[in-house]
């Protein structure tokens, strides 16, 4: 039938026309549009899954570490200035004061220190000495000379993949600390070193970036807020239905939760996970994979683009990229587990915040949230969780470093409400300037804020030697 013809015949047989507009809209809207809001296995389960907080208990209290194990188990942090290398001293004092099992801990520095500022080497070794503390120098790794900014070196963490003496390493950012229990004793996080060892690598989503909750435009917001968010109580039931299937699978990785999508991953390539907090396995193949990434290969610029580092990209958005490549490429080796950032991915900037939704879901659940919500926050329980707290309030400075309360970052702190209303004249001579903190009701999340710089500068007075 000629293309005339058939336009003839569409016009006389109307009914016939209404029938196959009406079978068109069918499949648009229930096929086409409607896959959206289902999970296409598109492979990243068999690499990505979520690790609930209760199944790394249950692998803490299944297993105990033994003497030949732990020797090859590292914690290891990096430092590329004095205050830092001070720092992650501090941190692994606290280590072992909690009565941590692992024997070997580790910071990486920049070994270009030892030739400036001697006299502060020259008291931070010790001290490191003391506590049986490894000092290992490395060579810093920048992207350009040039770069001046506070990241430039932040690639030198890269190097923790190098460490291939050992079988497992937990890595953590040395501008975080290891906080006390309620009890005041100090915690560790040698649990994290019993998740099992096919899990190449763990760390938590940022799910303070993620695309789809910000709503940005050009990413897939398509199935925003289409899936019911279980209830704790409800979750809680679902993780132990999980543990019991573990004990009969030998992959237990395989019964962990994976993503609702696909693109809550693939739709936030640069920054779906923090790196403040990493349990890894060595290698020098992923340490030098790394490198190209941070320094590309001619041929890249024509056929790989996609991995091109950008100006702006350091050491979180190149091991997103590059974790992203492996995932999207199948790479069978390749396995990551999200861990729970509510006890090791807390950042003190989270109780100044507004809104609190980001931060209470599971990571799973992420895209379907309203950001405007704190439904299921509270203060107390998020620092009573916490186990490892990352200082992360800029422009508000480091607790270790001068602290000026006239300047105009103290606009960015917060500030108990009532206690300003109950006692104004203290609040006006701790903040006697123009740039006075937020006043808020929610009086726990400045407690907690507050309580953990309090839990740094009583730890300064004993070990601060800069």
């Amino acid at each position: 039938m000629s293309r005339r013809l058939t336009l003839t015949f569409l016009k006389k047989n109307w009914e016939f026309s209404i029938a196959v507009f009406i079978l068109a809209y069918y499949l648009l809207v229930h096929v086409v549009l409607g896959s959206a809001h289902r999970h296409h296995d598109s492979g990243l389960n068999a690499h990505l899954r979520v690790i609930p907080q209760d199944v790394i208990s249950h692998w803490d209290q299944a297993s105990s570490f033994h003497d030949h194990t732990v020797e090859k188990y590292a914690y290891v942090q990096y430092a590329t200035g004095y205050d830092y290398l001070n720092m992650a001293i501090i941190n692994f004092i606290l280590l072992k004061k909690s009565g941590s099992a692992i024997k070997n801990m580790v910071v990486l520095y920049d070994s270009e220190l030892q030739r400036h500022h001697v006299d502060h080497w020259q008291r931070l070794h010790p001290l490191a000495s003391k506590y049986g503390i490894t000092l290992k120098s490395v060579t810093a790794i920048t992207a350009d000379s040039k770069d001046s900014s506070n990241w430039a070196a932040s690639f030198t963490k890269f190097h923790v993949f190098d460490q291939t003496q050992y079988d497992r390493i937990v890595f953590f950012d040395l501008d975080s600390m290891l906080v006390p229990d309620s009890n005041g004793q100090w915690q560790n996080i040698d649990e994290l070193f019993k998740i099992p060892q096919n899990i190449t690598y763990a760390l938590p989503q940022a799910y303070w970036l993620n695309n789809i909750v910000e709503l940005k435009e050009g990413f897939n917001n398509v199935y925003h807020k289409k899936v019911e968010i279980p209830s704790p109580k409800r979750y809680h039931t679902q993780v132990q239905g999980i543990l019991k299937n573990m004990n009969r699978n030998a992959d237990q990785f395989l019964e962990l939760p994976t993503l609702i999508y696909d693109h809550h991953k693939y739709d936030n390539r640069d920054d779906f996970f923090a790196n403040h907090v990493m349990v890894l396995t060595p290698s020098k193949k992923v340490y030098n994979e790394l490198l190209q990434y941070i320094h590309n290969p001619w041929h890249w610029s024509i056929f790989s683009r996609s991995k091109l580092k950008k100006k702006n990209d350091y050491d979180m958005e190149i091991l997103n990229k590059y974790l992203d490549d492996q995932l999207r490429s199948k790479e069978p080796n390749t396995r990551v587990g999200v861990l729970p950032h509510r006890t090791y991915g807390v950042l003190t900037g989270e109780f100044k915040e507004r809104w609190h939704r980001r931060f209470v879901v599971e990571p799973q659940h992420l895209p379907f949230i309203t950001k405007q919500s704190s439904e299921g926050w509270d203060a107390s329980q998020a620092r009573k969780d916490a186990k490892l707290i990352h200082f992360s309030d800029s422009p508000i400075p480091k607790p270790w470093d001068n602290q000026d309360s006239t300047l105009y970052y103290n606009q960015f702190k917060i500030y108990c409400a009532e206690s300003a209303r109950k006692d104004p004249a203290t609040f006006r001579e701790l903040y006697p300037g123009e740039w006075q903190p937020r006043l808020v009701d929610d009086c726990e999340a400045v407690l907690s804020w507050n309580s953990y710089r309090a839990t740094f500068y009583e730890v300064q007075k004993e070990f601060w030697v800069v």
